[in-house]
């Protein structure tokens, strides 16, 4: 008895029991990324520093239609919240700009996807995606800046300061239009479900499309990927 269970045993386990992705099945995936940066540059006279909090939460949905190939549609959110100090110390004079710059934007995409099976859990894949939306901004920006009077003679007589404080706010709409490769791998802890990891990319982004300000990206810091699920239905 003994025997004959340890050899259907030995039997299951090579068997493929995590149904393979296959051509007609369906999955959603939802993924997201938290981070905090703290950047400083410069130097004593002039110091640039940078925090900022970033937000970011997809889902999508996509039909393979071979073993390998899938095409599909996204909804990704991304929100942003910097605040950037820059610092100017001169002989006889001081300046300090604060900004504070929040962003939100919602984009629908287009994707196609390549999975590559690596082991029987395990999958390898890339997706060509292509985004548009509307980024809304608010900036606030705060300058302060004042004269420092020579004191080396001993006396303030005669000695004239100028201090002043300027305040500024602007809300701002534009296009939004990105290209990006994106690496992930995939484990499947179920036949129906899976833990995603995706590894950064490589994205062209246009902020304008009236006056192309256009910027490349490639980026596989571990800081900024991604983690989620994907159910097959």
């Amino acid at each position: 008895m003994k025997r004959n269970a340890l050899i259907i045993l030995i039997v299951f386990s090579t068997l493929d029991v995590f149904a393979q992705l296959s051509q007609r099945d369906i999955v959603i995936s939802a993924d997201g990324n938290y981070t905090q940066t703290n950047f400083e540059n410069g130097v004593t006279t002039n110091r640039d520093n940078t925090k900022g909090k970033y937000l970011h939460l997809g889902t999508s949905i996509g039909t393979f239609i071979t073993d390998k190939l899938i095409i599909g549609v996204g909804l990704d959110y991304n929100w942003s919240n910097e605040t950037r100090i820059n610092s100017m110390n001169f002989d006889n004079f001081m300046q300090v700009e604060q900004m504070e710059l929040k962003s939100h934007v919602i984009l629908p995409s287009v994707f196609i996807g390549y999975y590559q099976r690596i082991i029987d859990r395990l999958y390898f894949n890339g997706t060509l995606r292509f985004s548009y939306g509307k980024v809304i901004s608010e900036t606030q920006s705060v300058w302060a800046g004042m004269t420092i009077p020579d004191f080396s003679s001993g006396t303030t007589q005669g000695v004239v300061t100028e201090n002043y404080t300027r305040f500024s706010l602007d809300d701002s709409q534009s296009d939004y239009y990105s290209t990006e490769v994106c690496p992930e791998l995939t484990y499947f802890v179920s036949p129906k479900v899976g833990l995603c990891l995706g590894l950064g990319g490589v994205k062209y982004s246009m902020t304008d499309l009236k006056t192309e300000n256009s910027d490349w990206s490639v980026n596989f810091n571990p800081a900024y990927w991604n983690l989620g699920v994907k159910i097959k239905i």
